[in-house]
């Protein structure tokens, strides 16, 4: 784990934060049929009830990761890191802000929607404690999505 990135609130709309939104929907886009991209727009990730959240080392953003506040549940989205720094804990920070804010917020379960070929972020989520559920909120299931959950 790389010592000295900073995991705050971001604004969706900076430029390195846009560029990593547009590589996450690229990734996505080249992996999965666009019918089952569930990935929120810039627009969608600047809502009222949605905290964006990104990765800053040395000055610029290499990650991020948002979570949608709903009624009943937290939703993890957009989660991200820059393709040159993984591996090297970056998610695992991300993820920790995501779950204190959540629990700042006195929410008890986040759930999350990914896809199967995203094996590196499901080995994350595993071993984070999120177990396997089915759909949830307006997901429909489909062959490429996997979800999961976590009480906190």
């Amino acid at each position: 784990m790389i010592n000295g990135v900073v995991i705050s609130l971001g604004n969706p709309n900076a430029p390195d934060a846009a560029k990593l939104i547009e590589a996450s929907h690229n990734l996505i886009l080249d992996l999965f049929p666009a019918e089952d991209n569930y990935a929120l727009s810039t627009d969608e990730l600047c809502a009222k009830n949605v905290k964006f959240f990104v990765a800053n080392y040395n000055g610029e953003i290499i990650g991020c990761g948002a979570l949608a506040i709903k009624k009943d549940y937290g939703e993890l989205k957009s989660m991200f890191v820059k393709e040159s720094m993984r591996g090297q804990g970056i998610a695992q920070q991300i993820l920790n802000k995501i779950i204190q804010w959540a629990k700042n917020e006195d929410l008890k379960i986040l759930k999350l929607e990914t896809g199967l070929k995203l094996e590196a972020a499901i080995r994350l989520y595993k071993r984070n404690g999120f177990t396997f559920c089915t759909s949830f909120g307006d997901y429909k299931k489909n062959m490429t999505s996997i979800f999961m959950t976590k009480d906190i």
